[in-house]
Parts: structure tokens; sequence; C-alpha cells
């Protein structure tokens, strides 16, 4: 349930939604366009994970050293 609040699912959501409704509706949105934004999208759902990863790791090491690291 937690993958709901993500902001990486929606932003993987929001992004496959526009190619399809684009495509199949014909939106008009230029397929250059729609191209940029899904290599915008991601690069974000890359970087998050990456600063997930590393807050991920922090909070372990930090539970391993007894100490309370949340942020």
């Amino acid at each position: 349930m937690n993958k709901f609040k993500s902001r990486k699912f929606w932003m993987a959501v929001i992004t496959g939604l526009l190619i399809i409704l684009n495509d199949g509706l014909d939106l008009g949105i230029d397929q250059d366009t729609v191209l940029a934004f899904a290599g915008i999208m991601a690069t974000f759902i890359l970087g998050e994970a990456g600063v997930d990863a590393v807050r991920s790791k922090k909070a372990a090491k930090a539970e391993e050293d007894g100490s309370d690291f949340s942020h």
C-alpha cells in the first residue's frame, strides 16, 4: 500500500498515461515533447531512487550504531 504514496510511482503512471493517451486519443502533443517529458521523468525517478538508497543506507547504519537517525 505504501507504493501508492510514492512520488516515483505516480510520475511513472502519469508518464505512461501521457504516452498512451497521446497515441490512442491523438492529443496532438508533439512526439519529441512526449519523449522529452518521458526522459525528464525517468531522470527524476532515477534521482529519487538514488536519494532513497542513500537515505536507507544511512538509516540502517544509524540503527546499527544505536542512534536515532530518521532524516
